[in-house]
């Protein structure tokens, strides 16, 4: 196996009446000549649709002339979005619109990739609602402390008094 990787070959198949040394060198030319169109095509190609890039600018989007959507999120918590959004190789555009007291987002994207994102967005909505369901820490050292009072409230004043002393 390694040696079919490391010895790799190439089959000419040249019609001619006798073979020359200079119909060698132009059969040669010829085969190189077809792997550089093959370079520049492939070249071309990426430029004209470049592998996933994420996140872009809007200019960069409508580049390829595609219709764009876009989705509302009141949330300022946009980076979990974007996390998401790159799991489902997404390519998107964040607009933030200031007039707005509130975060407020705009986010911009192809509409061939509506199901994806729908998928994503729904991912990163269930995410955000866990989080808010979630109890802060503030309140939950506020009820380890009125525990806390509670139990030393229960403790008999002897056991109190003798601690002190000791």
């Amino acid at each position: 196996m390694q040696e079919e990787i490391s010895q790799r070959s190439v089959t000419l198949i040249v019609q001619t009446g006798k073979m020359t040394g200079k119909v060698f060198l132009q059969a040669i030319q010829k085969y190189l000549d077809i792997l550089k169109q093959q370079r520049e095509l492939k070249a071309r190609e990426k430029q004209l649709h470049p592998a996933y890039q994420g996140r872009m600018t809007i200019r960069q989007l409508m580049k390829e002339r595609s219709g764009l959507s876009n989705i509302e999120i009141h949330d300022e918590h946009i980076h979990d979005f974007e996390r998401i959004a790159r799991r489902y190789g997404i390519e998107y555009a964040i607009k933030k619109e200031r007039n707005r007291e509130a975060p407020h987002y705009l986010i911009f994207f192809r509409s061939r990739d509506t199901d994806v994102l729908q998928t994503a967005f729904n991912e990163f909505v269930k995410k955000r609602l866990k989080i808010q369901e979630r109890p802060s820490l503030r309140e939950k050292l506020q009820k380890l402390k009125l525990q806390n009072k509670e139990r030393a409230a229960q403790v008999p004043e002897k056991v109190q008094r003798k601690e002190f002393v000791r």
